[in-house]
């Protein structure tokens, strides 16, 4: 008997309509564990080189863990991983709410598809057996109408992880969006889904995998509720508005990413206070059995928005707020609904709109190009009308829909295209945040706004009051500024870096685990111990999350992007932040050279970014010098 997963792994053939379950064996899991790491191993292994993302050889991956999709603190998660439409290298993105326990019950560990449907169609998994459902009637709804008629259906129990019109049309930055408002957002992966004609994935029924030593689970996530109310930062994620109201503090104390970072400075801070976001608070989306009740939904009341799309997670308010010179936080919450019902990620959607902005500003598009439209930062129905068009590729929403990098080299104006492997950046400024500008530039994904521990957390000034009692078992011992630029910082990436990726192959909310939240890292491999029965280890944690890291570079490095590609965008080396608590912060150059060079040799990598035959063999993968797929 296994204890904390199926042990099996379900492969779909969507052009043919077969169905194949394979049983790896615990060695396998034990070398793989699950999510992103889980679904590189397959990527590789069964995907030819240099395919395009929308090629139906390309596989779209839901997959869990060995211990994710259970009602326990951090533990209701699960991750989409296919080829990115943006990037052409790996694609991750990882969900939240019901749908990660629907994942585990459904008998599967990870759901892998290929292939290309000739019609759309859904996938109902129920009790274990597959269903090949015709989506005619549901292909063009919203997330929300193709869910109410699915519950329809086949019952208000399902769970539905689904698209909207923008993955339907193949939007490079669509979303897969399950139970109506949890975006798996970042890196197209909706996108992937559409160009397989596949709608939704309905799960019913079906029983969790037993626990190994389930009082032990239960006892640590009553501990983590308990233990809320000491610590701040999980504090601000628990109580409304949560954790996406922070532009209006980070706006005193760091610097915002305002108008496509080109400023810091936001006249309309005080409309994003805490008090302002309260008038809209609708209860939460909550993730079941987990205490911290993360995602809160703000609803703006509007009677033709459905109140179950208003989850609001952490990204939205700054990529569609200030980077956008949004000043009326009200169509914010309204883009942020539309957003989850079109299934469109807002941060790729933010910062290819902000482009676009700044491009009209500098006079290189014309309002004859946009439609008609006066896209201007801060033109609110401009906006809501180009999300609109984005969406279903009207007009010059098809070239938004293409995402930053593609729009600067159709139009022009590449300086101003801010994106690191054709991903567009995150609203977090990495001038100031050294730790998460080495992490944007050299992750395999591309930036992701929680690559690490922010830089924020630890700096000398500001930082939690907490964040060291984690920090130190990680051998992080004293605090650094958060600009500072050199190789105390590239040796706190590495570690802070490595553990979240371990975090992430396991499924476990980032948003719940140390170095700064509730579960300490001997508490993480204690659910781990307690979940699975295995005689585990920390050490086992971050040896998992390294061999992500390796893996996705691997696969990278077989589609073509190495070191060339570890880099940021010029604005953030040439511009110092002109003005604030961070005026003159810029990262030189050749110092943030030193830093990637000083990381390639700490993880093991040669000068061009690729994992060293010796480092393959540490990390029990050296299957991909000769047995990987070309």
């Amino acid at each position: 008997m296994t204890y904390g997963y199926n042990g099996k792994i379900l492969h779909i053939d969507l052009s043919n309509r077969s169905t194949r379950v394979e049983e790896p064996g615990e060695v396998f899991y034990r070398l793989y564990a699950g999510c992103g790491l889980l679904s590189t191993y397959y990527l590789l292994k069964e995907t030819p080189a240099g395919i395009d993302a929308y090629d139906p050889a390309n596989l779209l991956i839901f997959a869990s863990s060995v211990m994710a999709g259970y009602p326990a603190a951090g533990l209701p998660r699960y991750t989409v991983c296919a080829k990115s439409p943006l990037t052409q290298g790996i694609g991750e993105a990882r969900g939240e709410g019901p749908f990660g326990i629907a994942l585990k019950r459904s008998g599967y560990d990870a759901i892998i598809f290929s292939g290309e449907s000739q019609k759309p169609v859904s996938v109902l998994i129920d009790n274990g057996e597959i269903q090949f459902v015709d989506a005619g009637p549901i292909w063009g709804k919203t997330v929300g109408e193709a869910t109410d008629q699915l519950e329809n259906q086949f019952g208000a129990e399902i769970s539905v992880a689904a698209i909207g019109p923008a993955g339907e049309n193949r939007v490079r930055f669509a979303s897969v969006v399950n139970d109506r408002t949890h975006q798996a957002h970042r890196m197209g992966m909706g996108g992937v889904m559409g160009s397989k004609r596949l709608k939704a994935v309905v799960l019913h029924g079906g029983e969790l995998p037993p626990l190994a030593h389930p009082d032990i689970v239960e006892a640590l996530t009553a501990d983590f509720g308990q233990r809320i109310a000491s610590n701040s930062l999980s504090t601000w994620q628990k109580v409304s508005p949560g954790f996406a109201v922070w532009i209006h503090t980070h706006g005193l104390d760091a610097a915002l990413d305002v108008e496509n970072f080109r400023t810091p400075e936001f006249s309309a801070l005080d409309n994003y206070k805490a008090d302002e976001f309260l008038r809209f608070d609708a209860g939460i989306a909550p993730c079941p059995g987990c205490p911290n009740d993360c995602i809160k939904i703000l609803h703006t009341g509007d009677a033709d928005l459905d109140p179950r799309a208003s989850g609001i997670h952490q990204e939205v308010t700054g990529a569609m707020g200030p980077n956008i010179g949004l000043k009326g936080i009200k169509t914010l919450l309204r883009i942020n609904n539309l957003l989850n019902q079109w299934g469109m990620d807002a941060t790729s959607l933010g910062f290819t709109m902000s482009l676009v902005m700044e491009l009209s500003d500098e006079g290189i598009i014309t309002r004859e190009m946009t439609d008609g439209i006066d896209l201007h930062f801060g033109s609110s129905e401009a906006i809501l009308e180009m999300v609109r068009r984005t969406a279903y590729r009207e007009g010059f929403g098809d070239t938004l829909a293409e995402g930053a990098k593609r729009v600067a080299e159709k139009i022009g104006g590449e300086r101003y295209a801010l994106h690191v492997k054709g991903l567009e950046m995150v609203p977090f400024e990495p001038r100031s945040q050294t730790n998460l500008a080495l992490g944007f530039a050299v992750a395999a994904t591309g930036p992701r706004y929680d690559i690490c521990e922010h830089d924020w957390d630890y700096d000398t000034e500001v930082g939690w009051d907490h964040t060291m009692n984690f920090s130190r078992t990680l051998g992080i011992l004293e605090r650094i500024p958060m600009q500072y630029l050199g190789p105390e910082k590239v040796k706190s990436f590495k570690v802070l870096n490595n553990l979240w990726s371990g975090a992430d192959v396991l499924g476990l909310c980032i948003f719940a685990v140390a170095p700064t939240r509730l579960l300490s890292i001997e508490q993480m491999a204690q659910m781990l111990n307690a979940v699975t029965g295995w005689e585990t280890s920390s050490f086992e944690i971050m040896r998992w999350g390294e061999r992500r890291n390796h893996l996705m570079r691997v696969y990278n490095n077989r589609e073509g992007l190495g070191a060339q590609d570890d880099r940021l965008p010029d604005r953030f080396h040439n511009e110092p932040i002109a003005s604030g608590v961070k005026q003159g912060d810029v990262l030189d150059r050749e110092k943030f050279r030193q830093m990637l060079d000083l990381y390639y040799q700490m993880m093991g990598w040669d000068e061009n970014g690729a994992p060293l035959p010796a480092t393959l063999y540490d990390y029990q993968l050296e299957w991909t010098l000769t047995n990987v797929s070309l």
